[in-house]
């Protein structure tokens, strides 16, 4: 089974339509987890990077964001947490790729797990540190909903 780790530019689009693109091809990857067909997984840090799209740029209410991170964490089950040694990685892939440390991060443990990593981000993706979800539903000939 394939396994992924899904950063928070594509996690937002399980939830949220408006003004997002490759959408089919996000929800793609979720039903694809659902179904048991891939094996997807996030960082602790997409809790955050979530619920602070939800609250600061699209301004949900704080129940919603609350239920939005509960529903994020039964689809996807415990987030896993940056180790010291993917810190590190993180903070030279920053440095070499001129990304925020919390783009790096998601490279860095996708890459210390040797996982592809999926995002939306452009600099990531121009990078070579992520494949889009369109290239990976391709790959992967996932049907799209």
């Amino acid at each position: 089974m394939t396994r992924l780790l899904v950063d928070t530019s594509v996690l937002v689009k399980w939830f949220h339509s408006d003004g997002e693109g490759e959408l089919e091809h996000a929800r793609a990857l979720r039903s694809a987890h659902f179904s048991g067909d891939l094996d997807a997984h996030v960082l602790d840090l997409a809790f955050y990077e979530v619920g602070n799209v939800l609250t600061r740029a699209l301004l949900w209410t704080a129940a919603d964001v609350a239920d939005q991170l509960d529903d994020l964490n039964a689809i996807l089950g415990p987030p896993l947490t940056m180790t010291t040694v993917w810190l590190r990685h993180a903070a030279t892939l920053a440095h070499i790729h001129r990304l925020s440390f919390y783009d790096a991060s998601w490279a860095a443990a996708a890459l210390e797990l040797g996982v592809q990593l999926i995002s939306a981000d452009r600099q990531l993706l121009t990078a070579g540190l992520a494949e889009s979800p369109r290239d990976v539903t391709a790959r992967l000939k996932l049907p799209l909903s």
